[in-house]
């Protein structure tokens, strides 16, 4: 199954957050990062110094957009890895955000909204018209940070539309902009709540889609407002 992505579009602004007391930048310096680096990015069993050694490789030297000692940053606690980003640019001239991660005993602490900012600044200030990921739904929290964070969905694959639907429903998030591969607006998804009535509209209106009147089930002749003849309330018509 193809992953979900996102993209944060470089025109908005970026909230410039401060690191708390004790954290600090730090860019990779060498082999003696693989180990820490492995550590961030790890959600199964602890790797041999061998299997982080090709890990490393693989997910980054063997990306030719990607210099090391400019692209892959580490948030340091107390002089000590604790979190890491990478951000490169494609040929293509989108930026993009790769492997975020957060060793495991300092996930929960709210770091990740410092992992996408830095990404989002440092981007920016290269001049890219959007930055691109991709994740999963079997990282909740990855998404939500990414929310939150400001990037928008991407319809680029077979039922993407109904799988950030459930994403909406599983974080109670009533209305979302999807984009297209381009960037550009695509759909704007509205989350069905319970009774048929959408979210941020209820009370003061059904929203009804195709057209069709949630109340009487009859179309309203295509248009966005009208009245049902079946009950005093007006229905919205979505596209």
């Amino acid at each position: 199954m193809a992953q979900l992505k996102m993209y944060w579009l470089t025109e908005n602004d970026l909230p410039q957050l401060t690191l708390p007391a004790g954290y600090e930048w730090v860019h990779y310096k060498g082999p003696e990062d693989w180990h820490l680096w492995n550590e961030c990015i790890r959600t199964g069993d602890p790797l041999t110094p061998e299997e982080e050694a090709a890990n490393f490789k693989r997910e980054i030297f063997d990306f030719k957009e990607i210099v090391p000692e400019r692209d892959v940053w580490f948030l340091d606690h107390n002089g000590e890895h604790v979190a890491t980003v990478t951000n490169f640019i494609w040929d293509s001239g989108i930026g993009d955000m790769h492997w975020v991660g957060v060793r495991p005993d300092h996930r929960g602490l709210g770091l990740s909204k410092y992992l996408s900012n830095i990404v989002q600044k440092t981007l920016k200030e290269r001049g890219v018209p959007f930055v691109s990921l991709t994740t999963g739904e079997g990282r909740p929290w990855a998404v939500k940070s990414y929310l939150t964070a400001g990037f928008l969905p991407v319809e680029y694959d077979e039922g993407m539309v109904e799988r950030w639907l459930k994403v909406m429903d599983t974080f109670g998030i009533d209305e979302l902009q999807m984009l297209d591969e381009e960037a550009k607006p695509f759909k704007m998804l509205r989350r069905k709540a319970e009774g048929g009535i959408k979210g941020r509209f209820a009370p003061n209106y059904i929203a009804a889609r195709m057209y069709a009147c949630p109340i009487c089930k009859n179309p309203h002749n295509g248009r966005r407002f009208d009245r049902c003849a079946a009950l005093p309330m007006k229905v919205r018509i979505l596209p």
